[in-house]
């Protein structure tokens, strides 16, 4: 069976590899580091920088945030904020952090060096563990936090079209009811078939995502699914500017992503059973 699978994974790559409207690309093929993390990050859901050497890290069952030190390749400290949960994203701005779980809930924090269990501002919304919400990150251009929808994308009194991200307001702590993005299936169709000549079977084509994150490089947004196995760039309207096939033995199952303030990506993948590891692409410039 591997041998029939690998012409479908090269003709996938040929057909979904599409960077020519964007100067900023990345070589999803050949990373240009990887980190493999203890144990405890076993089953990392999420990451974000607290600055360009260090990385907060969420484990998806633990109330924990670990700090990761990418120079020395050890966790340095480790915030527990909640008895164990379904954790799948984290983001932290001006030393607040936040956590997502699945069911949309928002835990807020101060990050801390101190050996203290912290006690959290939970906020609820209207999103719920129908939306599976899997992806956090920091919109800089709104000041809010970006929220990625893997199942159904409706909420009460929004009827929803594609895969939805929302945003959280962290000044009125309030969702913003109108999704920032609402990624079609048909949307993407017809990127694939402007850029291609389509022959590939569409409903191979599965979209499910589990990250975000803005890229201060390029000023667009990257939308991860590890169900799937693509990474889609997007501009402020919602128009999908490139697109990437993720290979399955480089990243297994990646849920986490983030850059830094020099467009270096870093993607994060559980281990399956093995250590959790983060892999670092460098920006490439046409």
């Amino acid at each position: 069976t591997s041998c029939s699978t690998i012409p479908l994974r090269e003709k996938a790559d040929s057909l979904f590899l599409i960077t020519d409207n964007v100067n900023v690309y990345y070589d999803l093929k050949r990373p240009d580091d990887k980190h493999f993390l203890p144990y405890v990050l076993t089953e990392v859901s999420g990451l974000t920088l607290h600055n360009d050497t260090r990385i907060l890290c969420v484990e998806d069952e633990g109330g924990r945030v670990y700090e990761y030190d990418l120079q020395s390749k050890k966790i340095i400290n480790a915030i527990t904020f909640s008895d164990p949960g379904d954790f799948e994203g984290v983001e932290v701005v001006n030393d607040t952090i936040y956590v997502l779980e699945s069911d949309g809930d928002l835990y807020q924090f101060p990050y801390t060096t101190e050996d203290i269990a912290q006690k959290p501002i939970k906020y609820e919304n209207p999103l719920s563990r129908k939306n599976d919400t899997e992806g956090l990150g920091y919109n800089p251009k709104t000041r809010r936090l970006m929220i990625s929808c893997k199942e159904e994308e409706d909420i009460k009194g929004v009827n929803a079209k594609g895969k939805t991200v929302y945003e959280f307001d962290i000044h009125t702590k309030e969702l913003v009811r109108n999704p920032m993005y609402e990624l079609t299936a048909s949307q993407m169709d017809t990127f694939f078939e402007a850029n291609r000549d389509y022959t590939y079977d569409k409903d191979r084509i599965k979209f499910e995502p589990s990250g975000i994150a803005y890229n201060p490089l390029d000023g667009y947004y990257y939308l991860l699914a590890s169900v799937g196995k693509m990474l889609i760039v997007l501009d402020d309207k919602g128009s999908i500017k490139a697109t990437y096939p993720i290979a399955p033995r480089i990243l297994s199952q990646p849920e986490g992503i983030v850059f830094d303030s020099k467009g270096n990506l870093y993607i994060s993948s559980e281990g399956e059973g093995d250590r959790g590891y983060i892999i670092l692409f460098k920006p490439k410039h046409k």
